[in-house]
């Protein structure tokens, strides 16, 4: 037996965490791009220059504006506070002094006014360079130097996209929901809400799921049209060897899949040793008397396959063997060569074989139901476990 992951497998496509339309917000003519379309840019990068002359000047006169009501201002406040002592000895009117007061809250409002023209020029001027407002990979300049953009609305220039992480998207059907519920332990929910389901992608030409990541949110109800809710994933996207690029990119089919529940254990056997019949999916097994028994199986997860022997490293000896690594097949006391010898695939088996049994997987086009047959007990051995994991015996 051997402790196996059974998983949900689902279709999914990948999106990205964020992205942003970059747009020109003020009117004026496009005097520069200051990046290489593809690149990937980071957070407050130089990306446009429009020109800026106008919003220069309109700057210069919102401040030439404010001086003038600064002045203005100072000689209400003095007026206000000469007639204010010529009251003090009735030497003016009570309504002449008001008038003064009157002029110096005119040129306080005023004085306010013209700061918010200064600070609303800065702002036009401000828009006149546009920067990254996050990171990410841009696309590529919808707009050419020389023309005239943000005339009449405004102008899109480009769009970033995020690619450290993505987002991917996956339907399950309510049935793999509702046994998830029940079978939810206390603290898994709070897992999944906080991130910590694992979940497991692939796109395409890659073997298996190699982009492992979390979920981080799950839809609150079942879509009545398809019978589904909608789970999100969050997977990180580092950069690859030997180009130094990132393999996942928005918009992409990924094939996904989910732990479902905790590994039991299952028997392991050689994925060779499986045939296929009108009966279904069966295996050659051998009695106690070693004749040959059929016997029907339900096939489980494939637990591993074995990678592609790696070419020796340059100065290596070329008659010294690498370490076995994986799966392997341990022949019996006596046979020539007595070394292990590399499995290609296993698989688990969820039903109908127990871990007495005995597989046969060599010899099955000779192998026939009923008859005796005088066997080799090769034995298969699994990779190292960690210390946690329990005892190992395979069929």
């Amino acid at each position: 037996m051997y402790p196996v992951q059974s998983y949900y497998e689902y279709n999914g496509t990948l999106d990205a965490v964020e992205s942003v339309q970059i747009t020109a917000r003020v009117k004026g003519f496009l005097n520069e791009i200051a990046f290489k379309e593809g690149d990937e840019v980071e957070k407050g990068a130089l990306l446009f220059k429009i020109d800026p002359r106008e919003y220069d000047a309109s700057v210069k006169r919102a401040e030439a504006d404010r001086r003038k009501a600064v002045t203005e201002l100072k000689l209400a406040k003095l007026e206000e506070e000469r007639f204010g002592k010529l009251r003090a000895t009735r030497a003016t009117s009570e309504q002449e002094y008001e008038q003064r007061v009157a002029t110096r809250e005119m040129a306080e409002a005023v004085l306010m006014q013209t700061d918010a023209a200064v600070e609303a020029g800065a702002l036009q001027r401000g828009y006149a360079d546009i920067y990254a407002p996050i990171d990410g990979q841009i696309s590529r300049a919808l707009v050419t130097r020389g023309n005239l953009v943000g005339r009449n609305e405004e102008t899109p220039l480009t769009s970033i996209v995020r690619m450290d992480q993505l987002y991917v998207f996956f339907d399950v059907p309510e049935r793999d929901l509702v046994e998830y519920q029940r079978t939810m332990k206390p603290g898994e929910r709070e897992e999944l809400l906080s991130g910590g389901i694992p979940v497991e992608i692939g796109v395409a030409t890659e073997t298996g799921y190699p982009h492992p990541g979390k979920i981080d949110f799950r839809e609150n109800r079942v879509d009545p049209g398809t019978g589904t809710v909608r789970i999100r994933g969050r997977i990180p996207n580092p950069r690859v060897a030997p180009a130094n690029a990132r393999i996942l990119y928005p918009g992409l089919y990924a094939r996904v899949r989910v732990p479902a529940g905790p590994p039991h254990s299952m028997p392991a056997i050689i994925e060779d040793a499986l045939m296929t019949g009108q009966e279904g999916t069966y295996v050659y097994v051998l009695d106690k008397d070693n004749v040959v028994q059929k016997r029907t199986v339900k096939v489980g997860p494939v637990i591993a396959k074995s990678a592609p022997p790696a070419a020796p490293a340059k100065g290596a000896d070329p008659e010294k063997k690498p370490a076995p690594v994986g799966w392997m097949l341990k022949p019996p006391a006596g046979v020539a060569g007595d070394e292990p010898v590399p499995v290609a695939s296993v698989v688990a088996i969820e039903s109908g074989l127990s871990p007495e049994d005995r597989v046969i997987y060599s010899g099955l086009t000779k192998a026939r139901p009923g008859a005796p047959v005088a066997p080799q007990d090769w034995k298969l051995q699994p990779p190292p476990l960690p210390a946690s994991a329990t005892e190992v015996k395979t069929p």
